[in-house]
C-alpha cells in the first residue's frame, strides 16, 4: 500500500454473516463493512463464497461528478484479514486477476479475458489487486 494512514477499528466481525469488501482508494487499503459499517481495514483480505456487485446509482454518479465514492464489493465470508500495520501475510490464491473500472461495463471482469465476474469461489485481495478463483 502507498503507506497512507488506514483507520484501525475495533473488529468485531461476525463470521456467520456476510461482508463487503471495497477498496479504499483514499487511504490505500481495504475497507470490511458488516451491517453497514466499517468492521476493519486491511492490508490483504480473503472471501470465500463470493459475489461481485456493483451499485449503478453510484456508478453513475461518480461518472457525472467525475468523484470517486463507494459503489463497488465484493461480497462474500470473510476468511481471513491483515491490517495494514501488520507484518504477518495470508497465503495466496493461484487464479485469475479480477478487476474493476466505473468507465467500462459497470460489472467486474476478468483482467485478461475481459469477461464479466460475478462470482467466485474464493478471492485473495492485496495490494497487488484482486486474485480470484
Amino acid at each position: 500500500m502507498r503507506g497512507v494512514f488506514c483507520p484501525r477499528v475495533t473488529p468485531v466481525i461476525n463470521q456467520d454473516k456476510p461482508v463487503r469488501v471495497f477498496k479504499n482508494l483514499t487511504h490505500g487499503c481495504y475497507g470490511i463493512l458488516q451491517d453497514g459499517k466499517l468492521k476493519a481495514s486491511a492490508r490483504q483480505v480473503q472471501l470465500t463464497d463470493v459475489e461481485f456487485h456493483v451499485r449503478e446509482s453510484g456508478r453513475r454518479r461518480a461518472l457525472k461528478e467525475q468523484r470517486r465514492n463507494v459503489h463497488a464489493f465484493a461480497v462474500g465470508t470473510l476468511v481471513d484479514w491483515v491490517h495494514p500495520t501488520e507484518t504477518r501475510q495470508l497465503t495466496g490464491v493461484e487464479g485469475r486477476v479480477v478487476s474493476y473500472n466505473p468507465g467500462g461495463s459497470g460489472l467486474f471482469f476478468d483482467k485478461l479475458t475481459n469477461d464479466p465476474v460475478t462470482t467466485a469461489d474464493i478471492v485473495h485481495l492485496d495490494e497487488d489487486g484482486a486474485v480470484y478463483a
